[in-house]
């Protein structure tokens, strides 16, 4: 707490000297709503269609939706791609949100409900920004309502209590600038380190330098994946940037987390067989004597199908089994390093991840019946 105390109070004094965004709208174009009697500020585009995305734009400490708003100006993105723009209000006192406990993740669903409400927003498409403290919070909701965030873009926001364990793989971006005082550049690698670790990311990064940006020259994005479930990991790297937020930024977010929804990548094409394997009409189940470690499942839960009548020509997949487990997840397991992806009935790309040593639990968002490739193997399951 004493920590937190000290960032306040360095955030206090960096907001003094930031003057703020100038031009564009200002939020009396936005409307404002309550919604379980807190504060929200709404922009909408006039000609806004129905399941369009929702994107929650969080402010830091000590200030509010209107400071948010004139240093980003997310409804400049929002006339043009179309979709809905919240800024929510923090709490009282200091306008500080909840980063530990479920007070503000519970709000932010109860926002989502009422945006579904009031403009119909396509609920698997709704994303999660927020700068410093907004930041924080954007970090800790990946481990609270990540199945109701499709992506997550924290700016200059490394929690200082800590990273949190995500409840699934997802999409980060985290644009953090080198001069920043308050939340230390130098946090940046290590904070991140414990999410690619959590998704199994690739350990090195493709590095895209002299990066354009509008407010930085030199900058540098980084990028980790693809990881578990196909999820990748962004770090915006600003040289001589501030604790500042940006408009300068949020191009680069929303190209980003526009391709995810909460069941993955959006539009993902199923890639043709490869596989020279033989089949037969007939259906090979998939038998294990004991349970998956970790997957709460014994040899008397639902197995899958395989759609393959012989074992495959590579050995190492003869011991790969799936299963299925509550809440809607799918457990592969003994797939280490090979391609896992996970198609619904209507053979769309549900989800994608590289596996891993031991039982792996995906999650697909639905009962259902799917259809899991494992390399060469693929198997028929029903959640």
């Amino acid at each position: 707490m004493k920590m937190l105390l000290v960032v306040c109070m360095a955030v206090s004094f960096s907001f003094a000297q930031w003057g703020g965004g100038g031009g564009g709208k200002t939020l009396n174009d936005y409307q404002k709503k309550s919604v379980s009697g807190r504060e929200i500020h709404v922009y909408a585009p006039a000609d806004l269609k129905e399941n369009s995305p929702l994107l929650l734009s969080l402010h830091d400490m000590d200030q509010d939706p209107n400071y948010q708003q004139s240093n980003t100006h997310w409804e400049a993105v929002a006339d043009t791609a179309g979709f809905v723009v919240v800024y929510p209000r923090g709490g009282t006192g200091m306008s500080t949100w909840d980063i530990q406990g479920d007070k503000d993740t519970k709000w932010m669903t109860q926002i989502i409900d009422q945006m579904y409400t009031d403009y119909k927003i396509d609920k698997k498409r709704v994303y999660l920004t927020g700068f410093s403290m907004g930041g924080m919070f954007t970090y800790h909701a990946m481990s609270k309502i990540a199945d109701k965030i499709a992506a997550f873009a924290p700016t200059s926001g490394t929690n200082v209590f800590g990273a949190s364990k995500a409840m699934r793989p997802v999409p980060i971006i985290h644009p953090h600038g080198t001069s920043d005082d308050v939340l230390n550049y130098s946090q940046v690698e290590g904070f991140l380190k414990n999410y690619r670790d959590q998704f199994h990311c690739p350990s090195q990064a493709e590095e895209e330098k002299d990066y354009p940006n509008d407010e930085n020259s030199g900058a540098t994005m980084y990028t980790w994946g693809p990881c578990d479930e196909g999820v990748y990991i962004k770090h915006l790297k600003l040289p001589g940037r501030g604790h500042e937020p940006s408009e300068a930024d949020v191009s680069d977010i929303w190209n980003f987390v526009k391709e995810w929804d909460v069941n993955g990548k959006i539009g993902e094409i199923a890639p043709e067989s490869s596989s020279s394997e033989e089949t037969s009409s007939s259906s090979e189940v998939v038998k294990s004597s004991s349970s998956v470690a970790g997957s709460g499942q014994s040899s008397s839960s639902k197995v899958a199908t395989s759609s393959t009548s012989v074992l495959p020509k590579d050995p190492s997949l003869h011991s790969v089994v799936v299963f299925s487990s509550p809440d809607n997840y799918i457990v592969v397991a003994n797939a280490e390093g090979k391609p896992i992806i996970v198609f619904n009935s209507l053979g769309q790309v549900v989800r994608s991840a590289r596996g891993h040593t031991g039982a792996q639990k995906i999650y697909t968002g639905a009962k259902g019946v799917y259809i899991v490739s494992v390399g060469s193997r693929t198997f028929k399951i029903s959640l």
